[in-house]
């Protein structure tokens, strides 16, 4: 697998996973999934946004062999993260406290001439999420917020409407416990102006206001007129 430019400065360095049919030991995958990676590249350092699961390193290394130096989240680079994730990163992954670098809400960090802005949106789907925005390349990374487990050859959702569908499905398993939450989440994100939204898995939306349209519905107090009942035989009858 080889990087795809998403822009000059920007690259998708990921690992799609066709064969996946279970996450976090709890959640179905009938469609795979991907684990994407974005290599951002500003005129004074460098920095990778996520990585891949423990089982596709080696293809991310495959990927990132012809990348002389990364300044941020790499072997011997700086790992940037909220406080909360600090205290994850030690305690469940022995990361050495002085690898991490804390940044808070709304805070910049610069890369020369391209500048990453995070975000705190906690709960999408784990405490300690934060999106990261590139004002400059107009890319909102979202990690897991606006996600789907979705393995697919085609880098962007574009009007494919089995996208949402999948987006759907990764919502409801994971995320509509803290509806109320990602409503404030969403305000947060509101009046920045993107033309990518970049998550963690998932293809990229290259048309983002179909996914912010349904996570809108989504996280309403709008409901259907409707009683689903859940059944299960051995025998498939009742």
């Amino acid at each position: 697998m080889k990087p795809r430019n998403i822009s000059d400065r920007v690259q998708w360095m990921g690992a799609i996973d066709w064969n996946r049919r279970l996450f976090d030991s709890l959640i179905p995958l009938p469609d795979g999934t991907s684990y994407n990676v974005y290599f951002v590249q500003g005129s004074e350092k460098t920095a990778l946004i996520d990585t891949v699961d423990p089982a596709k390193v080696d293809i991310l290394l495959e990927q990132l062999k012809d990348i002389p130096h990364i300044d941020y989240l790499y072997p011997e680079a700086k790992l940037v993260c909220s406080q909360k994730a600090k205290e994850l990163l030690i305690d469940h992954l022995c990361v050495a406290e002085e690898r991490i670098k804390i940044v808070e809400d709304g805070e910049t960090l610069s890369l020369g001439d391209r500048n990453l802005t995070f975000i705190y949106t906690p709960w999408v789907h784990w405490p300690e999420t934060m999106v990261t925005y590139l004002k400059e390349e107009k890319i909102l990374f979202t990690c897991d917020f606006f996600g789907s487990h979705l393995a697919t050859s085609d880098l962007y959702a574009g009007d494919d409407p089995y996208v949402c569908e999948a987006a759907k499905r990764y919502y409801a398993e994971i995320m509509m416990p803290f509806r109320t939450i990602i409503r404030k989440n969403m305000e947060k994100i509101e009046n920045l102006d993107f033309e990518l939204i970049a998550p963690s898995h998932g293809p990229i939306y290259d048309k983002p206001q179909c996914i912010l349209d349904h996570y809108r519905d989504w996280i309403s107090d709008k409901v259907s007129n409707k009683v689903v009942i859940p059944y299960i035989s051995m025998h498939g009858s009742t």
